[in-house]
């Protein structure tokens, strides 16, 4: 028996990070097999019980409960349930322009196309919680766009244990939560929590990667946001201060005469002066 929902009604736009298009669940008959047929876009199945085997690209894959398989767009697929212990699956249609990154960062690709979970059982979970909604009807296209993140974040797998690949995505994400949060009283260790790090690991790979403290290179790219305000629009000194993230206009004046070595009054007279990345210990007059 076949369980299915779809939301493709809603037409969900490819321009969305992630687009979940339909899922589903199903005991399948002995030996019952679906294809040669292709997708419009990705469909991952997780075996629940039972086994059978998966037919892609001249290969094929015998799988069981615990495992699963990808679907990627495009590509022709067979797959068949076993004669003596039909498998039973459920599945999610999905697409989107971050599925590629999603997917790889889950240990998937067009070159390694199956699943072996080792989330102690919370991947099922969430994929039957996340049907159930859906077949239910509880929730709206946030919900189940969570419920379909939480199955992923059950799924990641880190990409590489390179100590320097490690490095290099932890300052990127660093980077980007302090990018998109220097407006508000961020901490260090509000950066260290959201990556999962300890201070200490956080201070050592700003040091290495880019020669500053994590406290000073976010007081640098407030003060260079500063800078290109003052230049570009008619806010006074306080409101430039709040909206970077400084807690009054005189903390904002020291920090930004010690980094430019004039006042914010006399940088926004000056024409001439040339902006420098955040990561600099001070520009060059």
């Amino acid at each position: 028996m076949m369980n299915q929902t779809s939301i493709n009604d809603n037409k969900i736009s490819i321009t969305n990070p992630i687009i979940l298009y339909y899922c589903g669940r199903e005991q399948c008959k002995p030996s019952h097999t679906f294809g040669p047929a292709i997708r419009p876009h990705y469909l991952f199945h997780y075996i629940l019980q039972g086994k059978g085997k998966y037919y892609v690209n001249g290969s094929t894959y015998k799988l069981k409960a615990g495992e699963g398989f990808l679907i990627t767009p495009g590509v022709t697929t067979v797959y068949s349930a076993d004669k003596i212990e039909p498998w039973e699956y459920c599945w999610i249609g999905f697409d989107g322009y971050d599925v590629k990154t999603i997917l790889e960062n889950c240990g998937l690709s067009e070159t390694n196309l199956i699943y072996k979970d080792m989330s102690n059982g919370l991947l099922r979970e969430n994929l039957l919680s996340l049907i159930q909604t859906f077949m239910e009807g509880s929730g709206n296209e946030y919900t189940y766009l969570s419920l379909l993140y939480l199955c992923f974040s059950n799924m990641y797998r880190p990409r590489s244990s390179s100590v320097k690949l490690i490095h290099e995505t932890h300052i990127k994400k660093a980077l980007n939560f302090i990018h998109h949060n220097y407006t508000y009283d961020i901490k260090i260790g509000d950066i260290a929590t959201y990556l999962s790090i300890d201070r200490t690991y956080l201070y050592k790979i700003f040091m290495l990667h880019k020669k500053l403290s994590p406290q000073q290179y976010l007081i640098n790219y407030r003060l260079n946001v500063a800078g290109k305000m003052l230049q570009d629009t008619n806010l006074s000194v306080t409101e430039i201060a709040y909206s970077c993230g400084f807690k009054d206009a005189s903390s904002f004046n020291k920090h930004f005469k010690k980094y430019y070595h004039i006042t914010p009054l006399q940088f926004r007279a000056r024409t001439d002066y040339v902006m420098v990345e955040e990561n600099s210990s001070r520009p060059n007059n």
